[in-house]
């Protein structure tokens, strides 16, 4: 195994539970929005269920047929606005839940990217490091030859 296996190991050892980790939360949030989304589903059966059982009992104690009309009228009417109300609550949930979803996995990339970023600058300091240390050895080589040549 070569010294920069060993390193990148060393580097990130759990790589392997931070993929899971990360596939993990992205099910946690799928999970909780569609709890969300079933639990929206509850409530608006729920009220359509109560909002047409008062609806029947006015029409039951209806007087005429001004009355009846108006009773459904009103029951449309109500019906319409409640969907309208439904209908932008599951716009909020489905626009949030791809950004959940996302969220986790753009906190592993900028993680990813920041270590990257740090072993990169490591990389140039120590490149850097071995340039001038090169530098300065040659300087002396050549300066050792220049004095025998010089004494010779």
């Amino acid at each position: 195994m070569g010294q920069d296996e060993q390193r990148a190991k060393t580097q990130d050892p759990n790589g392997a539970a931070g993929a899971v980790e990360c596939a993990m939360g992205a099910l946690n949030a799928a999970s909780k929005n569609f709890q969300a989304m079933a639990s929206e589903c509850f409530e608006i059966s729920k009220q359509s269920f109560e909002h047409a059982k008062q609806t029947l009992e006015k029409l039951r104690s209806a007087h005429g047929m001004d009355e009846v009309m108006a009773i459904q009228t009103n029951y449309v009417k109500e019906a319409f606005d409640n969907a309208a109300q439904h209908a932008r609550k599951f716009g909020e949930l489905m626009t949030a839940f791809p950004a959940e979803m996302t969220k986790t996995y753009q906190d592993v990339w900028l993680k990813a990217v920041n270590a990257a970023v740090d072993t990169m600058r490591s990389a140039s300091q120590t490149a850097s490091s071995n340039v001038e240390s090169l530098s300065e050895a040659a300087r002396k080589s050549t300066a050792q030859i220049f004095e025998r040549r010089e004494s010779a």
